[in-house]
């Protein structure tokens, strides 16, 4: 089973790179002289900061309401538990979009703030899991030392491994975006550039592709440096969060005050929440014809969802695969697997697009003219990008899970095939659930992949892409409101039906 999983991660991960940076050793002096030129490490040090910066202002609005979510039940918390995916589903340039009629964004803090809006949520979820893990200790220090002493002494130190971890991921997220950092620079006398906009602009001009490639190498020096770290935290966390009961940190007692003041922080940042939806709700209500303007995206809507299935569908299965066989390996044959399992996300999508066309269009390919613009490069380029994620999320879950099952079901003497329908499948259904899920948002909001990919330029995140300096506000906003319920949808329906996976609330950990 070990063979199929590398080959797979092999094929969908880094022969997109290899494809990608190959062009490198063409001219190895002319290429390595463009990567480090003072213009390459004038934009690495501008992408490095924008990076910083994100994660610093994720970190200082997540860890406070992953704080509030574990210690809190009330109506506020419970809201803003439901409300937390809400800044995953809409890319960050279309809430620019509603931010941009009241606040002024350009630039780098116009990046920063419109980044940090979309991934602070993933810092909480993070934090969530360190916080409440620390919950006990911090009680018990609490009772002796005083909250707040507790809170600085022992709490955070705890949750921190955890913190850390969750801010390296939205530095790599942050210096590999293009779409915000593309959004803010439309129509701008002195647009603010990073390393993901040098390598499209390369590629889209048809500059030559040792220069496109020479630029990404400080990117994903950077990504893979941070990545590297995550690793690192993560195989020193193993084993610390299995079994861990979901009210490990219940409600905890405060001051009047203090309760007053976290509700209203708590509400404070639902409202932020809630405000960019509220603003495109309000834009739509202007259109004339809302259904005829849903209806003119038909097909790129029905591409849109049928790619998102599909990648979803290779992301559960592969993710899952992945995430169990690693848990099965030697330390240092699991750090290997994980390494390669994550390669993908240290490219900028732009250039994790570029190595999908070279490699699957390359001349000795013999599926290239049938593969090239047909939906199938779009789903391989959208799995590859976001199988990284799915074997996060499989393996958080898979790690918080009882190993006793499994080892009971062996001892029964029962086949392979009675345990796998008896244990195994339900204990992962979980996993293949939320796995699933967010293959299928994620390529629902993925801009990088879809403007580079053929297939791409038909679906419904193109189309608003295409419309959103050209269109009036209220089409763009019906249609950003049709992406949205391509998401919410589904996910309401799934909670509803008790699918595993998708019906976990954010407080279960």
């Amino acid at each position: 089973m070990a063979i199929p999983i590398i080959a797979a991660l092999l094929l969908l991960g880094a022969a997109p790179l290899v494809a990608a940076l190959t062009p490198l050793f063409g001219d190895p002096a002319t290429v390595w002289a463009d990567a480090f030129s003072a213009r390459v490490l004038g934009l690495a040090g501008r992408t490095a900061v924008l990076g910083i910066l994100t994660a610093l202002a994720c970190a200082a609005v997540g860890v406070p309401v992953a704080r509030a979510l574990a210690r809190r039940r009330g109506l506020a918390g419970r809201s803003l538990a439901v409300l937390l995916p809400l800044p995953l589903i809409l890319p960050p340039w279309i809430a620019g979009l509603a931010w941009a009629r009241y606040v002024r964004l350009s630039g780098l803090w116009g990046s920063v703030a419109l980044l940090t809006a979309s991934l602070w949520p993933l810092v909480t979820l993070f934090a969530l899991r360190g916080l409440r893990a620390a919950g006990s200790a911090a009680d018990a220090a609490a009772l002796a030392r005083g909250r707040t002493r507790a809170l600085l002494a022992v709490e955070l130190p705890l949750a921190l491994p955890s913190i850390l971890a969750g801010m390296l991921l939205i530095f790599v997220f942050a210096i590999t975006d293009f779409g915000v950092v593309d959004f803010l620079s439309f129509n701008v006398a002195e647009p603010f550039t990073v390393l993901s906009c040098e390598i499209f602009q390369k590629w889209a001009r048809l500059e030559s592709a040792p220069q496109a490639a020479a630029v990404s190498v400080p990117a994903l020096l950077m990504a893979l440096v941070a990545l590297a770290l995550v690793l690192l935290i993560e195989r020193g966390q193993a084993g610390r969060y299995r079994g861990l009961p979901t009210a490990a940190a219940g409600a905890r007692t405060a001051s009047a005050l203090g309760r007053r003041l976290g509700d209203a922080g708590l509400l404070l940042v639902t409202a932020s929440l809630v405000a960019p939806v509220a603003v495109l709700v309000a834009w739509a209500a202007r259109n004339p014809d809302p259904l005829a303007t849903a209806a003119a995206a038909r097909d790129d809507v029905l591409r849109s969802v049928l790619c998102g299935l599909a990648t979803g569908a290779l992301v559960a299965l592969l993710g899952v695969a992945t995430a169990r066989l690693s848990m099965r390996l030697r330390p240092r044959a699991e750090l290997a697997l994980l390494a390669l399992a994550l390669l993908p996300l240290a490219a900028p999508g732009v250039l994790f697009a570029v190595g999908e066309i070279r490699l699957w269009h390359a001349p000795w390919n013999p599926l290239s003219d049938a593969i090239y613009r047909s939906p199938a490069l779009l789903v391989l380029a959208l799995t590859g990008r976001f199988l990284p994620l799915g074997v996060l999320a499989a393996r958080a879950l898979l790690l918080r899970q009882d190993p006793a099952p499994w080892d009971a079901a062996r001892l029964t003497g029962r086949g392979p095939l009675a345990r796998w329908l008896a244990v195994d499948l339900p204990l992962l259904a979980p996993a293949v659930g939320l796995a699933c899920a967010l293959g299928y948002l994620l390529s629902l909001r993925e801009l990088d992949v879809v403007t580079l990919v053929p297939a791409g330029n038909s679906t419904l995140v193109h189309r608003l892409y295409s419309l959103v300096h050209i269109a009036s506000d209220d089409t763009t906003a019906v249609l950003c409101l049709l992406l949205m319920a391509l998401v919410l949808v589904p996910a309401a329906a799934a909670r509803l039906l008790g699918v595993p996976g998708v019906e976990r609330r954010v407080r279960d950990g």
